[in-house]
């Protein structure tokens, strides 16, 4: 395993930061005027540069003979690990819930405001009301391809991002940072990876620092996938109830 030391760590984290970026702001809108519907518009433009980063490491992994447990921080936590990491993640939504009154505010400060082409899912003046008519352009009461769709993206999120980023580079940002590497990893998915959605820097401050302290901790991307998988599968909240209106 090499080291992942400070310009590797921001060539890991802004070159996709940077694509996803330049794909919602010049792809994204080309994308909705030729027709492509909103959802799968958004996904490619979100998704599709971390899914290649994935089959790369995939890729090496499979090259590397070495075994996977040794390659990825996969290691299993223990029931009192368990409990503290949905403490984290309880923490985390409550945070986050506080601190979303700054989205529309930081919104306002020049640089961070929100295109206007921007699907409803990033903007901050949609109203997550339940229950909701149309969400990323999809038709949601009696629908259910929104509830298959978004099962697709969360395995999509949760996957790629805790494999890229708390699987694959904080064990080798560690070598690199040791005992500061958790904090690195998390303000570099904050700023870097979200850029795209910059106006949510404070909201995602929670679980920039939670996800990543518990994985080096535990030395496992386990806490990630409770945590941020948790997180985001919230989103069925809205979508059910929604569903069935």
């Amino acid at each position: 395993m090499k080291p992942i030391g400070i310009m590797r760590s921001l060539l890991f984290f802004c070159i996709p930061g940077f694509v996803i970026f330049f794909l919602f702001n010049i792809v994204y809108p080309k994308l909705i005027t030729v027709g492509v519907p909103i959802f799968w518009a958004t996904y490619v433009c979100l998704w599709s540069p971390l899914i290649l980063m994935v089959a790369l490491v995939l890729i090496n992994f499979k090259r590397s003979h070495t075994k996977i447990t040794e390659y990825f921080w996969i290691n299993k936590i223990s029931l009192k690990q368990l409990l503290i990491i949905l403490l984290g993640l309880l923490i985390v939504q409550v945070l986050e819930s506080i601190l979303g009154f700054t989205r529309p505010l930081l919104a306002k400060v020049p640089g961070f405001h929100v295109p206007s082409h921007y699907p409803d899912l990033f903007r901050v003046d949609t109203s997550f009301t339940i229950p909701m008519d149309y969400f990323l352009g999809l038709n949601l009461s009696g629908n259910i391809y929104p509830l298959i769709f978004f099962g697709i993206w969360l395995f999509t999120n949760i996957f790629c991002e805790e494999v890229l980023w708390r699987g694959y580079a904080l064990p080798r940002m560690e070598l690199a940072f040791g005992k500061w590497a958790w904090l690195i990893n998390g303000l570099l998915w904050n700023i870097a990876i979200h850029f795209f959605f910059r106006w949510s820097f404070f909201t995602l401050i929670p679980i920039s620092i939670v996800v990543p302290y518990l994985s080096q901790k535990y030395k496992s991307m386990i806490p990630g996938i409770i945590i941020h998988g948790g997180g985001n599968l919230l989103i069925y909240a809205l979508l059910i109830p929604s569903y069935f209106s």
